[in-house]
């Protein structure tokens, strides 16, 4: 724990988790119970690991809740809860440590749902909507993505058939205020922190809708068919004016999905509550205006995929509706396919968290996985900065190399790996690294600065004054220190080195 806002010395600094960002994120609960992890065990992993299998299996149990009030039946609620229980996809959202919001977001959100639920069902009784927005508003202190909460709300009247009213917008206007007032803050975080990148830089509107849509079918495909998952999914290069055909291709199946759902006669209406769900929940990590560094995450499908195993859970309630109907024959070859399915989805959770054993092996799975050159180039850059922090400077200049054999244009692996080459007496090599930095991006401040350092260290004082003054232009801080403390004094400045957090909402 190197944040000293969570590891520090004397009572949990609650002010300070609360007035600032965390790693490009404004989730102050979920930082808060980090520091009450570390209060209690300090540096040791498995309380912290606990601590979210505790919440997984909380979480769990709310899933039935919610869904028996929903679906009206034990069998649909159980298949929804067993599914978020064994899915692979949910494999990132509990066995990483880092992802503790996610946890705690989905707790405070599915108990705000359980009470909003109460709150229609009970006669609008006043203690279950405080009740509900006091939920909806801890939920937003502990990740982004429960902006949508309005949003499923509504969707919840549309499910229990309430009539449009004005009460109906009206009761809705204190969380949309909250999600919005939350959603600013979070693209503040993000921006503060070098996380968002804007789209438009590298995509125009139709790429974009095209990544949205990709986006939307890599969550559906990997819903059904859960392999080849990764830490790691790169955005798709643009290679001759083009996406992939692989992006194109995937409007197929939010199409055939639709189509799909126009033919499901009675259940018609559940199941485009179940899809509205699904889109609702996961919009606000969609690639439409701006990312963070990957297309799409593991950890995003946790709540979101409640509303596509709402259909599994019908679709099984019917069939077992029909038992009287079916040949016993065919009623065992149904139980052994659903026991079948829940045994193969349990040995790849179960093989999916050994690979969250320790960064390396996480990488090493990335880079073994083959699915880009992006993947792989992001996989040996993430494996160098360990090897890095470790001090073995020799296994991260290898790995930074790997990462550019993939990736020549990687800005953040070109700027790393200048540094170290500077550090270790190359500094003319270094400068050539720098270089082609600042020659695929020329405001990219960092690369001016340590270009200034790398040319200090040659003698040439002049010239790393004016890469200092350009750095200093570009609102990069330590370049004014180096301007006022070195430019006129024979001392050496410290290299600057960029070394971004893994993305999380």
């Amino acid at each position: 724990m190197s944040n000293q806002v969570v590891s520090g010395n004397g009572p949990i600094q609650t002010a300070a988790i609360f007035s600032d960002f965390h790693l490009g994120m404004y989730q102050p609960l979920a930082v808060l119970s980090f520091a009450m992890n570390y209060k209690m065990a300090g540096d040791t992993a498995w309380p912290y690991i606990l601590t979210n299998i505790l919440l997984h299996l909380i979480n769990t149990l709310l899933v039935y809740k919610l869904m028996k009030r929903w679906m009206k039946g034990v069998i649909p609620a159980t298949v929804v809860a067993l599914l978020f229980a064994i899915h692979p996809m949910h494999v990132e959202a509990v066995a990483w440590i880092s992802t503790r919001s996610s946890g705690l977001y989905s707790f405070f959100f599915l108990s705000g749902l359980l009470a909003w639920d109460k709150y229609l069902d009970e006669g609008f009784k006043n203690k279950y909507y405080m009740l509900s927005l006091g939920f909806a508003l801890l939920s937003l202190f502990s990740k982004s993505m429960a902006v949508s909460f309005p949003l499923i709300l509504l969707l919840m009247d549309f499910y229990k058939g309430r009539k449009f009213s004005f009460r109906i917008i009206f009761e809705k206007i204190p969380f949309l205020i909250f999600s919005l007032i939350f959603g600013l803050i979070a693209v503040k975080a993000a921006s503060s922190f070098g996380h968002i990148t804007v789209l438009e830089n590298d995509y125009n509107w139709i790429e974009r809708i095209f990544l949205v849509i990709y986006g939307i079918s890599f969550y559906l495909i990997k819903s059904v068919i859960p392999t080849n998952l990764s830490a790691i999914y790169a955005f798709p290069e643009i290679v001759n004016g083009n996406l992939p055909n692989y992006v194109y291709s995937a409007a197929i199946v939010p199409l055939g999905l639709i189509a799909a759902v126009w033919f499901s006669g009675k259940n018609r209406r559940e199941f485009i509550t179940g899809i509205l769900f699904f889109l609702a929940s996961i919009a606000i990590v969609l690639p439409l205006f701006w990312s963070r560094i990957f297309i799409t995450a593991d950890r995003y499908s946790y709540i979101p995929y409640i509303g596509l195993f709402m259909i599994a859970g019908r679709l099984v309630s019917n069939i077992y509706d029909l038992k009287e109907s079916i040949e016993r024959n065919n009623r065992k070859m149904l139980i052994v396919s659903l026991l079948l399915i829940t045994s193969l989805l349990s040995v790849a959770t179960f093989k999916r968290v050994k690979t969250w054993k320790d960064t390396p092996t996480l990488l090493t799975d990335v880079i073994e996985k083959r699915r880009s050159d992006a993947d792989m180039a992001h996989g040996y850059f993430y494996l160098a900065n360990y090897y890095d922090a470790a001090n073995r400077a020799e296994e991260a200049l290898k790995y930074y190399d790997l990462a550019l054999s993939r990736n020549q244009r990687y800005l953040l692996a070109l700027n790393n790996r200048g540094i170290l080459k500077a550090k270790a007496g190359n500094p003319l090599s270094a400068i050539h690294d720098f270089n082609d930095a600042l020659k695929i991006k020329s405001d990219y401040a960092e690369a001016y600065y340590n270009r200034g350092v790398a040319y200090y260290q040659t003698g040439k004082s002049d010239l790393a004054c004016e890469d200092w003054t350009m750095a200093y232009k570009l609102k990069f801080k330590p370049a004014g220190d180096a301007i006022t403390q070195y430019c006129h004094k024979n001392i050496m400045p410290d290299f600057g080195k960029t070394e971004p957090g893994r993305p999380s909402l």
